[in-house]
């Protein structure tokens, strides 16, 4: 037979026990022991519910947004813009011209070319049918009454003495010189060539030969000019003539400090350039060492 157990039997709780127990049911709840009852939402009820603490995102949050996108993209169109004007327009205008002159203009033609050329005779004019009141008589010149023609006399033109190019072996530089002139109270600046400020001195001459151009755009052809030292040679091209100048100094100034342009009684050359983030220029002061005719070493 299976054996049987009996349960054990439970004492019944002294009269202190139940006096404890029915205080503690007679306390109330305290309220930092609460839950909050269980509740069905949906994700948009539970977000707005779990988030009642904080700002909830209105129209001028999303106004907010779309401008800070708006500005990134200007950013964005401005930076490109930049890098187009600092490189992008040197890059497209040497891709148009990739043989640009050297020079801006030519010499002027000389007595020897002007007598290499030939005076070209004028061009019979064959009459045709003849006119009711043509007679023989006119169609036989007579050139007793007049002067006969002779070549035009050959007037030797002088060469232009305005520089046109510049060569600086020390710095690779190669470029064409362009005249420029004061324009709304600033002297104008070539782009892709130096420029020749008008009314300064011609090279060869007593004077100062002031020539500026760019550093950092349209062609950048000064860029190089805080390389040179003293001592390098400069070759300026003017008619018929090279002139070689040497680097005395380099020095910086202010903007307003144009004493560096000023004429001189010694024929001089003044190379000006921006520097320092456009706040002061770059000069560059060379001599008068020598001549040559173009085409001689």
């Amino acid at each position: 037979m299976p054996h049987s157990r009996t349960p054990p039997q439970l004492s019944a709780p002294d009269a202190t026990e139940a006096t404890t127990l029915h205080e503690l049911l007679r306390q109330p709840v305290p309220r930092s022991a609460q839950r909050t009852p269980v509740a069905l939402r949906s994700v948009q009820q539970q977000r707005q519910f779990a988030l009642r603490g904080y700002r909830v995102r209105n129209w001028v949050d999303a106004a907010l947004t779309h401008t800070e996108r708006l500005f990134l993209a200007l950013l964005l169109l401005a930076v490109l813009a930049a890098g187009f004007e600092w490189h992008g327009r040197d890059w497209l205008y040497y891709r148009l011209n990739p043989n640009p002159p050297v020079a801006a203009y030519a010499p002027r033609a000389t007595h020897a070319d002007l007598a290499a050329r030939s005076v070209v005779a004028p061009a019979v004019v064959e009459l045709g049918a003849a006119l009711p009141y043509e007679t023989a008589a006119m169609h036989t010149p007579d050139y007793a009454d007049y002067i006969a023609p002779r070549p035009p006399l050959l007037i030797p033109a002088e060469p232009d003495p305005r520089p046109y190019r510049l060569h600086i072996p020390s710095i690779q530089l190669d470029s064409s010189v362009l005249e420029v002139f004061i324009e709304r109270g600033a002297w104008q600046v070539a782009d892709y060539a130096i420029g020749y400020h008008h009314g300064s001195g011609m090279p060869g001459d007593a004077g100062n030969v002031v020539l500026a151009g760019h550093a950092g755009l349209r062609g950048a052809v000064f860029r190089d000019l805080g390389r040179l030292r003293a001592g390098d040679s400069i070759a300026v091209y003017a008619g018929n003539w090279v002139f070689e100048y040497h680097v005395r100094e380099l020095r910086h100034v202010w903007p307003h400090q144009t004493d560096v342009m000023r004429a001189t009684e010694r024929p001089i050359l003044t190379l000006i350039t921006c520097t320092a983030w456009d706040r002061q220029r770059l000069v560059v002061i060379a001599d008068l060492v020598g001549s040559r005719a173009v085409g001689q070493q």
